[in-house]
């Protein structure tokens, strides 16, 4: 017996959905008094008004048009930064030299400010694709780190004998190295997907492209529209939350390769 009961006795949890929904009541509880507290909607707006202002733009063409913008970006970040990071690992798993030549690299690309790497990129870059490019940027430092962790923990006799019975380069990676680091696809994506959205509607406030959410939220804060922003904001958050639970879902077969492997 322990002081809060049997050792066997698991701790008890509310039904799955139960947790969030109250979440989100108190969420919800907690900005309807703070707006009414404030009293100003340029400020905090309250739910109603926020629920009301989504209903006015979800019909509009151009707010459908302004979100594809937006997740194209986000798409072709996330896909070309997993698609580096991943790529530069794999061969780091068999050279020490490469891994001390681009080491620096990362750890650059993770300790700089992703602002720093937005205005810089300014004077290069269209203002229409550098959020994507900026994701991407992003995105590599954690493919990059969750990769070669996942490589590091592969049994280093089974890359002998990959190399004993020469093995072709195909078949090392599709039989070695993506079985090894599909497990550790799912968190890497996921965190890389949370990253990759941040720095894209970051960068949109920033290089203002034509159109983007980012471009929106920037006009919002101008028109001082905080009734604008909370909305804008709540469609990314949902529209995160959806794209990484696909991902979970998808990353689960990578799992299953894995352990089948």
């Amino acid at each position: 017996m322990t002081l809060f009961g049997s050792d066997n006795q698991q701790p008890k949890s509310f039904p799955p959905g139960v947790g969030v929904a109250l979440f989100l009541l108190l969420a919800v509880a907690l900005w309807q008094l703070v707006a009414m507290a404030i009293g100003a909607s340029y400020i905090v707006p309250t739910p109603v008004q926020v629920l009301m202002r989504a209903l006015e733009l979800v019909v509009a063409p151009s707010f459908w048009m302004t979100v594809a913008w937006s997740l194209l970006r986000v798409l072709a970040g996330f896909a070309c930064g997993m698609f580096v990071g991943t790529g530069l690992a794999i061969p780091m798993a068999e050279s020490s030299r490469l891994r001390s030549i681009f080491s620096p690299f990362i750890k650059v690309i993770r300790t700089v400010p992703v602002v720093c790497f937005i205005l810089l990129l300014l004077l290069w870059v269209r203002a229409d694709w550098l959020p994507a490019l900026v994701s991407a940027l992003m995105v590599v430092p954690v493919a990059w780190t969750g990769t070669v962790e996942a490589l590091d923990a592969l049994d280093q006799d089974m890359i002998e004998l990959a190399h004993v019975f020469q093995l072709s380069t195909s078949k090392r990676l599709f039989k070695l190295y993506l079985p090894a680091i599909a497990p550790q696809l799912l968190s890497t994506a996921a965190v890389g997907l949370g990253l990759a959205w941040k720095s894209a509607i970051t960068a949109e406030a920033l290089a203002l492209p034509l159109k983007g959410m980012g471009t929106d939220i920037y006009h919002a804060k101008i028109a001082l529209e905080a009734t604008d922003i909370f909305v804008w904001a709540l469609v990314i958050v949902a529209i995160s939350l959806l794209m990484e639970t696909a991902i979970r879902a998808w990353s689960r077969h990578f799992s299953e390769w894995g352990s089948a492997s």
